[in-house]
């Protein structure tokens, strides 16, 4: 029998798909009562493959929503924004899913994922496969006359998508945007961004002037292939570099260890737990978790780790030809004239300068000699090439120089953040090497109380 026919009567399933087929019929009856606004999209996480969609629009069809349910796929993974033109290109030639975009107007929304991307790939190649992935991605659309509104799932730290919103989208390829944007404005930014008028006035002028910009006569760049060849060959040992310390041997322990994420789970600041499954492997972990762990002890590495190798691979290819100068300044025009370079750079300034290695290294400690050494000597020393490349292509003598404001604010602020920094450091080594202490209960208290108080200070929880 058909799945939600009256005419042959309903099939028996599991209750899993009951409950995912009622889903379905709740939102036609939303729809129903309230109007077609109230739910408009179905968002797909960890879309892989054209069957993810298709599934959906069985399951739409099921439930009466034919025509009246946007059906978007989430592209997260590194390997999966490498595939998205390709997933909706077999899309596009499905006459079943022609059928509904044609019912949806010929439009299709992509949301692209900036914190998983982060996660699997690092700070350099995650941000690059997302600024390819939307450049093809707009080819596909307009081989096929579909209209594209690109959806960015951007979080409020750098590993998840931050920074100024404005910036980000005069950044994107001029060939993505054309009027049509989405963006998600998640956890702390929605207080810092909205919860005053006059703030929130002006962020939405940004965010108009830049849709205006990048919609308008902004011209592509000559050297724009030129630019991406080199973003080719600078990424893939950025992202060697960042796999070779997540997938270190000792890796998971010294991040289980070196840093609260032990009990960050037990906040309530979040609707989801750490882990996606009952594991506590690396590929289950949540990105917010991932990013707010790092955070809390100062090494930052979302924003930036794999930066300097990246560029130090590009630059010693030229040493072997004699032409490490000039390389040099070609990363130094790329900074001047690409708005998504330098955003780009501009956005490693600032991860970088909100880190401390000095009190890193206090958290590494917590691994352990052997382990805690190794992992850390691994961190600081492509800290300290990231710093040097940085610096050097973006004429500047210090971190933060790109933003003497936030340099100046970040100064005033850690001698108040770093002290809550070392009692969580000694708490956590109380609490797990003396787990029947008297005191247990509280000692849990505080280290809860100096993760909200250094998520204050540093404005950011991941």
């Amino acid at each position: 029998p058909w799945i939600g026919g009256e005419k042959w009567g309903r099939a028996v399933f599991s209750n899993d798909t009951e409950q995912l087929l009622d889903l379905f019929r709740v939102i036609r009856r939303a729809q129903d009562n309230v109007g077609h606004k109230v739910i408009q999209s179905y968002i797909i996480s960890m879309t892989q493959g054209p069957s993810n969609l298709l599934e959906v629009l069985l399951f739409a069809h099921d439930a009466g929503l034919a025509g009246r349910l946007d059906i978007v796929p989430l592209f997260e993974t590194v390997d999966d924004l490498r595939n998205a033109p390709l997933v909706m290109t077999e899309l596009f030639k499905n006459s079943v899913y022609r059928e509904h975009l044609r019912q949806r107007g010929d439009q299709q929304q992509i949301m692209i994922g900036y914190s998983d991307s982060n996660k699997d790939g690092g700070y350099l190649q995650a941000n690059w496969k997302l600024f390819t992935a939307q450049r093809n991605l707009a080819k596909v659309f307009e081989q096929f006359g579909i209209k594209l509104t690109l959806f960015h799932g951007r979080g409020g730290s750098l590993g998840r998508g931050g920074g100024p919103s404005n910036r980000a989208i005069l950044a994107q390829p001029t060939e993505s945007v054309r009027g049509r944007i989405r963006i998600t404005e998640q956890g702390e930014v929605i207080s810092s961004r909205y919860s005053e008028p006059e703030i929130a006035h002006r962020h939405l002028q940004q965010l108009l002037h830049a849709m205006i910009c990048s919609t308008g006569s902004r011209p592509e760049f000559d050297q724009i292939d030129e630019w991406s060849a080199v973003m080719d060959e600078v990424s893939e040992p950025a992202y060697q570099k960042y796999r070779s310390l997540v997938e270190h041997p000792d890796f998971l322990q010294y991040f289980q260890t070196a840093s609260p994420i032990d009990r960050i789970g037990q906040m309530n600041i979040g609707s989801r737990p750490t882990h996606r499954r009952a594991t506590q492997t690396l590929d289950d972990l949540r990105a917010i978790p991932w990013v707010f762990a790092w955070t809390q002890s100062r090494a930052d590495i979302p924003s930036w780790f794999g930066v300097g190798s990246g560029f130090e691979h590009w630059l010693a290819a030229g040493d072997r030809a004699g032409d490490r100068e000039q390389r040099t300044k070609v990363l130094i025009e790329m900074y001047q004239q690409w708005p998504f370079f330098r955003t780009l750079l501009n956005n490693v300034h600032l991860g970088m300068g909100r880190a401390d290695m000095s009190i890193a290294k206090l958290y590494a400690k917590l691994a352990g000699e052997k382990v805690g050494s190794n992992i850390y000597q691994q961190i600081i020393n492509e800290f300290e090439l990231s710093r040097k490349l940085l610096l050097e292509i973006t004429g500047c003598k210090q971190l933060l120089d790109t933003e003497p404001w936030l340099q100046h604010s970040i100064r005033v602020r850690n001698p108040y953040v770093d002290p809550m920094n070392f009692i969580q450091v000694a708490l956590l080594e109380k609490v797990r090497h003396q787990p029947d202490h008297g005191q247990f209960d509280q000692i849990q208290k505080a280290i809860l109380q100096s993760i909200n108080g250094i998520a204050a200070g540093l404005q950011n929880v991941g």
